[in-house]
């Protein structure tokens, strides 16, 4: 069982927010478009039985094209958005600073797990995934689960039995392909690959 774990692609820039996800919800961007085309060289020799993506366009927009080679429809699961910053979405640094000090502390310091105002923490967003791949893990099959940086890093930091504030020394590019496989003799996850980009 292989999982390839991948962030979305390029978005555009503007003011695209979304009052159901209370966040933006941007779009991705022409340069994103062709990124994301460039990911079937990498899925065109591999097997997959099923697509997972956030309730963000633009994972659905990334995978559109693998998706419809492999003739898979993309799922939406919420548990794969994006840890929800909650009142500093659209704020500035200068901003945060003022508003909200515990918070660019924990930005600035990253030795410890905060809570955005009205938002989540990062054990808050780890849980979320661990519920994910519990339920996934049934199922036995290779997927593909496109969604977004900051969950990507929480992502390794679950898998590696790291401290959640650790996420902020991983960065992920766009499209960015993180593969995992599961080893059941072991019944553990082994890291295959970490942000592989193709060119």
């Amino acid at each position: 069982m292989k999982w390839y774990i991948v962030r979305h692609a390029e978005k555009e820039k503007g003011d695209f927010y979304n009052p159901k996800l209370r966040h933006q919800d941007e779009p991705i961007s022409q340069r994103g478009q062709k990124q994301a085309e460039q990911l079937w060289e990498f899925f065109s020799a591999r097997p997959v039985n099923g697509i997972y993506i956030s309730q963000y366009q633009r994972t659905g927009q990334t995978i559109q094209f693998v998706s419809k080679k492999n003739g898979l429809h993309p799922v939406v699961d919420e548990r794969l958005n994006e840890i929800d910053n909650g009142l500093i979405d659209s704020l500035q640094e200068d901003e945060i600073q003022a508003l909200y000090p515990e918070v660019w502390n924990g930005f600035k310091e990253r030795n410890h797990d905060f809570k955005f105002p009205q938002g989540e923490s990062g054990e808050d967003a780890r849980r979320r995934i661990a519920s994910f791949m519990a339920d996934k893990m049934q199922a036995d099959r290779n997927i593909i689960v496109v969604c977004h940086e900051g969950l990507i890093r929480l992502w390794i930091c679950h898998l590696m039995g790291l401290p959640v504030y650790r996420r902020w020394d991983f960065k992920v590019d766009f499209c960015g392909i993180t593969e995992i496989e599961f080893e059941p003799e072991f019944n553990n996850w082994r890291l295959i690959r970490f942000n592989q980009v193709v060119i």
